[in-house]
């Protein structure tokens, strides 16, 4: 007896989502094939009317021929998942979707361009009915078994087309930071020249000089879009620049706005950031020198006043200067105080601490109390400290004292040389952590 081995048939593809429908007529198939060309325009010409192009950018026939591509493409993809009853894959929808990437670049909105495709599967929909209008033979589960794949292929694209403009408003976005950055940082190292500023202008960044420079303390590109957003209404451009937050504001707008924005936008009655105010820029050469004075003015009224919030590069004019020769402030703070300097060292006392707190106190009963001290041991001190340093009884000498104190504190806080002491080892100066 011979038994027949029956021979396995092949696995039938896997339909994923249109499994148990009918296939769609072939003559919808082979009609639209015999037609492409002429559906491709007819929706190239309907979605071209749907999309409003930006201003500056060409409709000309570079762009017309690009959409009628697209167009061929997309009805040529759609053959093929009637013809095999699929949905369409990953690759086929990044391939359709460029277009979508393509209008994010030139400013088309979203909107208008999903209603470009809705246009598009409408001339696909009105060519079936023509069809079926031609040949009442074909059933009329086979027009339904088209719209399915039709609308699924449609919501599909869409999908695709969304993600491939945001995608590319995103990096255009970044880009535009980017440059931004660049500019203002080339603007504010005034390495700028007008050929960089026109091609800001044309980007819709213009300058309208005076500016007055503020800078803030600030470590974080959270802080930066915070204070982007308060201070940009106002006409302020703001960037990034050095670790610090570096704004060119209109010179009429009033300080006092600029906080209120502030508190405003964290929702705060303190700012937890500390701002320096700087001179006024007349124009784009003059913007360098006010960076510097201003970063500068933060430095030091960090130091010298940590309390407050707000510095002011005008007031503190006389120690702005300091930055700019820590070898000669470190001489000078080593002629004043070298000897007390030297013995609090050997001895631990704090001498330093005691001669700022008498200087600033209006007697010696306050500066006892301040320094949680007796009085007979603060005398005790006071004694020595004179022997180091004289006295302060004239008021020459009393500034004098008062000016070494302070520059010892910015030597302490932005020289790397090692300690006061040594004059031959001043430093590098490093504002708000730039170079």
């Amino acid at each position: 007896m011979v038994v027949s081995q029956s021979v396995p048939r092949p696995a039938r593809r896997e339909r994923r989502g249109y499994e148990g429908m009918p296939s769609v007529s072939p003559v919808i198939i082979e009609s639209l094939r015999a037609r492409m060309e002429r559906v491709a325009r007819r929706m190239a010409i309907e979605m071209a009317r749907m999309i409003p192009l930006a201003e500056g950018v060409d409709g000309g026939s570079a762009f017309s021929s690009e959409v009628l591509a697209a167009c061929r493409e997309g009805v040529g993809t759609l053959l093929s998942l009637w013809e095999e009853s699929r949905p369409p894959s990953r690759s086929e929808l990044q391939q359709l979707s460029r277009m979508g990437g393509r209008m994010a670049s030139t400013g088309v909105p979203l909107d208008a361009i999903l209603r470009a495709y809705r246009v598009a599967a409408l001339v696909i929909w009105q060519h079936v009915i023509e069809v079926v209008r031609n040949h009442p033979e074909i059933e009329a589960q086979s027009v339904l078994t088209a719209v399915g794949p039709l609308f699924d292929y449609l919501d599909a694209i869409s999908v695709a087309v969304s993600t491939s403009y945001l995608e590319t408003r995103e990096q255009s976005r970044r880009e535009h930071d980017r440059q931004y950055d660049q500019f203002f940082a080339e603007v504010l190292g005034g390495t700028a020249d007008d050929e960089m500023v026109a091609k800001a202008a044309a980007g819709g960044t213009v300058l309208d000089f005076p500016y007055r420079l503020v800078v803030l303390a600030a470590d974080d590109t959270a802080t930066e879009a915070t204070v982007a957003t308060a201070w940009m209404a106002l006409g302020a451009h703001v960037a990034l620049y050095q670790a610090s937050v570096v704004a060119l504001v209109p010179a009429q707008v009033k300080i006092s706005t600029l906080q209120r924005l502030l508190r405003v936008a964290v929702g705060a009655e303190v700012v937890p950031w500390e701002m320096a105010v700087g001179p006024v820029a007349a124009q784009m050469g003059d913007t360098p020198a006010a960076v510097r004075a201003t970063r500068a003015a933060l430095t030091v009224g960090q130091i010298l006043m940590p309390e407050e919030h707000l510095h002011d590069a005008s007031r503190l004019h006389p120690y702005l200067a300091w930055l700019q020769d820590l070898r000669g402030l470190r001489d000078f703070v080593e002629l004043t105080l070298g000897p007390l300097l030297a013995r609090e060292k050997v001895r631990s006392t704090p001498l330093r601490e005691t001669l700022e707190v008498v200087l600033a106190q209006p007697g010696l009963s306050e500066a006892a109390r301040s320094l949680h001290i007796h009085r007979h041991t603060l005398l005790y001190r006071i004694d020595r400290i004179r022997q180091l340093v004289g006295g302060w009884d004239r008021a020459d000498d009393r500034l004098r004292l008062e000016l070494a104190l302070k520059g010892y504190r910015i030597l302490q806080s932005v020289s790397e040389g090692g300690p006061v002491t040594n004059p031959a080892g001043a430093g590098r100066l490093t504002v708000g952590g730039g170079q």
